[in-house]
């Protein structure tokens, strides 16, 4: 039979992995990460011990050599503990290993969990319009020499190396977006943190360029093909992206099923209302839903199959579901939900920031606009890509 939605053993025996770990290693420590908005270093080195930052990265790195399908099951288990050292553990697995130019030594040492890296595209004027940013990269001899300002930087500050976005002159005189690698800790940059409303430990940073340089040669992707790297990278990341949220989603249903079956008024549990127990059942149908469609996009990406429809539909679609998941069943907890006490108003501020990391939800419209309609339907004047 050609057509299969079972998972094999080894995947199974996988997941189970991935969950214990995570019970272990990050669930006691989560709240105190969201209450001092600190990097979860502990968690970091023991997701590199345990082989989570290699995943998809080749054996002689220190990797699994594993295929994407593996790497959703670990954010998908990780994302129903926390959704910040989900969003740590994707960015790790794929900016080093779906971007060629990091290097070797690089490499390994964020498979080991001593090194981090992040992406720096954003800014001010050029959030989902890369093509709009004002930094700049300019040819000195053997040198580029960066200025310019990004925002929403993951991991910053605290990372090792950043893949920045820079408009080069082309040797035809024209602008192209080139992708390169900065270490953190160079002269002319300075960073800071952004406080966030969820993520916390996952924290986001200004960083600001000032005529830092860099070997001429340190650029990721290809002389000219920023833009077009970070597309091939997102067309996993955006499943991952699904799939982290839908795993908090999963956890928040399950416990609130627990819980509604617990919970009585007037002498019955709340489950036994069917303005409590139908919600519960429809979100259980949309999350299984996204779940599939994203599980078919890492399917799609293993294969070297074009997945940007299918990666753009199920973060769309993903995502939104799973924060209505969360905040319908925050409702069902009444009062309660909206306190510390409960882990539920953290899982909620959480999964929000995933409608805004790798592109926004209406963006995630327009890419699939376009797999569908044509880039002349996308209704952005100039769009390019």
């Amino acid at each position: 039979m050609a057509l299969d939605f079972s998972f094999s053993a080894q995947q199974d025996e996988f997941r189970k992995f991935v969950a214990d770990f995570a019970q272990r290693e990050i669930k006691p420590y989560v709240r105190e990460w969201d209450e001092k908005a600190i990097m979860p270093r502990h968690a970091i080195k023991k997701m590199g011990e345990a082989g989570l930052l290699g995943i998809i990265a080749p054996k002689e790195l220190g990797g699994s050599q594993a295929d994407y399908i593996q790497l959703g099951i670990a954010i998908e288990e990780i994302g129903r503990v926390d959704t910040s050292c989900a969003m740590i553990c994707s960015i790790q697995n794929t900016l080093p290993n779906l971007v060629p130019g990091w290097g070797d030594d690089i490499r390994r040492e964020v498979i080991k969990g001593n090194q981090l890296v992040s992406i720096a595209t954003s800014e001010a004027d050029a959030g989902s319009d890369v093509s709009n940013m004002e930094t700049r990269a300019e040819v000195d001899g053997n040198e580029f020499v960066i200025n310019g300002r990004k925002i929403h930087v993951s991991l910053m500050p605290g990372a090792t190396f950043m893949g920045v976005t820079a408009k080069v002159r082309q040797e035809d005189g024209k602008e192209r977006i080139s992708f390169l690698r900065v270490p953190a800790d160079l002269p002319g940059i300075s960073s800071e943190e952004m406080p966030e409303m969820g993520t916390r430990s996952h924290q986001l940073g200004v960083v600001n360029f000032d005529n830092v340089r860099i070997p001429i040669g340190d650029v990721l992707g290809g002389k000219g093909e920023g833009k077009a790297t970070l597309y091939a990278r997102w067309n996993v990341s955006r499943c991952l992206s699904a799939l982290n949220a839908l795993g908090t989603a999963q956890q928040v249903l399950d416990d609130t099923i627990d819980y509604v079956k617990k919970k009585k008024v007037y002498g019955q549990p709340i489950g036994l209302f069917q303005a409590i127990s139908f919600p519960l059942i429809e979100h259980y149908t949309r999350i299984e839903s996204c779940r599939l469609m994203a599980y078919k996009g890492l399917w799609m990406n293993t294969r070297n199959e074009n997945a940007a429809r299918e990666a753009g539909m199920a973060k769309w679609s993903g995502i939104t579901s799973s924060v209505q998941a969360v905040y319908d069943c925050l409702q069902m907890h009444g009062a309660a939900g909206y306190l510390k006490d409960l882990d539920i108003e953290r899982r909620y501020r959480d999964v929000i920031a995933l409608t805004f990391t790798g592109g926004t939800i209406n963006v995630m419209k327009i890419t699939v606009i376009r797999e569908l309609l044509g880039k002349e339907f996308m209704g952005i004047s100039g769009a390019q890509g």
